[in-house]
């Protein structure tokens, strides 16, 4: 008696219908310049200079600041590893020499991504660096 009421329940279950291909509302930057850089006002110390770089995005909203994420990476050109793409918060150190620190991290707000990077011990960051984002809106609670 036991295998048949199991062998209609294995019968009985099938998979349903698989549903359309997706990312779940995850959308991507194209890959930008970093610039204009602007010197950071709030940000100062002896040794160093902070800079910073606004980029305005609409679709993050506080909804998304507070329950999704947001990922930034950057290619450093000219990076003696080779143009290689790598998650911020990263140091570059420029042209390979540990003379001058280029510490690039990032902050979200909603409608806005910021980029910010110290230099150690002086200088500006280059132009001709590349950034991107991924925004990933939140799902399901864990909690």
């Amino acid at each position: 008696m036991a295998f048949l009421i199991s062998s209609a329940i294995v019968l009985g279950c099938r998979k349903g219908d698989p549903g359309p291909a997706g990312t779940a509302n995850v959308f991507y930057s194209d890959w930008s310049n970093t610039a204009p850089w602007i010197a950071s006002t709030t940000s100062t110390g002896s040794g160093k200079e902070t800079w910073y770089l606004d980029i305005a995005e609409p679709r993050i909203t506080q909804d998304i600041v507070d329950k999704g994420a947001v990922l930034v990476y950057a290619k450093f050109v000219g990076d003696p590893d080779g143009d290689l793409v790598k998650a911020l918060p990263s140091t570059y150190y420029d042209n390979g020499s540990t003379l001058s620190q280029y510490h690039f991290q990032y902050a979200v707000s909603p409608g806005k991504v910021r980029i910010i990077c110290d230099v150690m011990p002086a200088g500006k960051p280059a132009n001709t660096n590349q950034i991107r984002y991924i925004v990933i809106p939140g799902g399901i609670s864990i909690d």
